[in-house]
């Protein structure tokens, strides 16, 4: 690999990374083109309830998170939303 090759790869990684951050829709497509070897290893479900304005369901997502998790999918519901919080590694 030529130098100018070598040295576009982590300036191409950090474009990604912020285009990730600064767009949710479109950094879990391109998180889920990069997993070609990745299988979903443990998936969380919780719920955003508007009853009590969604402040345990955000808690829960916020640790989550923490622990390496990245949201998955999300589903409107008449009591809230629902999100899918998945745990990915190598098959």
């Amino acid at each position: 690999m030529s130098r100018s090759v070598e040295s576009k790869i982590p300036e191409l990684d950090g474009r990604i990374e912020n285009i990730e951050r600064q767009n949710w829709y479109l950094g879990n497509e391109l998180r889920n083109l990069r997993r070609t070897d990745d299988i979903i290893k443990e998936l969380r479900i919780i719920e955003l309830a508007w009853k009590d304005k969604c402040e345990r369901g955000v808690a829960a997502i916020n640790r989550h998170l923490e622990d390496g998790f990245e949201i998955y999918k999300q589903f409107q519901t008449e009591s809230g939303v629902v999100v899918e919080l998945a745990r990915w590694g190598i098959k």
